[in-house]
C-alpha cells in the first residue's frame, strides 16, 4: 500500500474525485440551462453546440470520477494514469472550446440579428411559437419594435402586449425590440458559463497532478516490492 504524504494524495483523490461529481452535474445543468430555444433558435451552429459540448463534457467527467475512484481504491497505477491523462484532454478541449468561442465572437451578434430577422419575415409556426414566448417572457415585441411586424406586412401578435392581451395594436405594444433583450441574456449567460468553466478547469489541473503523483507512488510501491 502507498504510505506517508502518498496516502494523503490518495485521499485527497477520494475528495477531488467527489468535486468531479458535482462538477459535472453543473457542466450538465448549465448546458440545460443555456441551451433553451429562445437562445439557439436564433444562432449559428457553432455557437449553439456549446451547450451541448458542456453537457457532454458534463456527462464524461461523471464517469471519469467513478475511473478515479476504483483506480485509488485499488491502487492500480494504470487506472489513475488513465484518469489524469482523460482529464488532461478534457481540459484541453475546454481551452480550446473557448479559444473558438473567442474567435467568432465578433460575429455573433451579426448573426443573431440576422437570424432574428430573418425568423420573423419567414413567419414559421416553429418560430413563431418561440417569438411569442421569447416576447411575453422578456416584454419586447420585434426585432428592434413592433414596426418590424408592420414593415412586414404582419399583424402585431397578441403577445407583444402581453400574455393575457385580447388585441395588441401598435401604441399598445412593447416599444422595446428583443435583440437588445436577447442579446443581454445571452451575455450574462455567457459570463456564468465562462465563471464556471475558469474554476472548473483549475480543479482539473488539480486532478491531474494528484492522478500522476499517486501513479507515481503506485509504481514505486510496487517496484520496492
Amino acid at each position: 500500500m502507498v504510505s506517508g504524504s502518498m496516502s494523503c494524495i490518495k485521499y485527497l483523490m477520494f475528495i477531488m474525485n467527489f468535486v468531479f461529481v458535482v462538477c459535472g452535474i453543473i457542466l450538465i445543468v448549465i448546458g440545460a440551462i443555456v441551451q433553451t430555444k429562445d437562445v439557439t433558435e436564433f444562432l449559428d451552429t457553432k455557437f449553439f453546440t456549446a451547450p451541448t459540448i458542456l453537457i457532454t463534457i458534463g456527462c464524461i467527467i461523471f464517469v471519469l470520477a467513478f475511473l478515479g475512484c476504483c483506480g485509488a481504491v485499488r491502487e492500480n497505477s494504470c487506472m489513475v494514469t488513465t484518469f489524469g491523462i482523460l482529464l488532461f484532454v478534457i481540459f484541453v478541449v475546454e481551452i480550446a472550446g473557448a479559444a473558438t468561442a473567442y474567435m467568432y465572437r465578433g460575429q455573433f451578434q451579426t448573426i443573431l440579428k440576422d437570424n432574428m430577422n430573418k425568423t420573423i419575415a419567414q413567419n414559421k409556426s416553429d418560430a413563431t411559437t418561440v417569438w411569442n414566448e421569447m416576447q411575453i417572457d422578456l416584454n419586447c415585441c420585434g426585432v428592434d419594435g413592433p414596426k418590424d411586424y408592420i414593415n412586414n406586412n404582419m399583424q402585431i401578435p397578441l403577445s407583444c402586449c402581453g400574455k393575457s392581451a385580447t388585441e395588441c395594436p401598435e401604441d399598445k405594444a412593447h416599444p422595446n425590440g428583443c435583440y437588445k433583450e436577447l442579446l443581454e441574456k445571452i451575455k450574462s449567460k455567457i459570463g456564468i458559463v465562462g465563471g464556471v468553466a475558469i474554476g472548473i478547469g483549475v480543479v482539473e489541473l488539480i486532478g491531474v497532478m494528484f492522478a500522476w503523483c499517486l501513479s507515481s507512488a503506485i509504481k514505486k510501491e510496487y517496484e520496492g516490492v
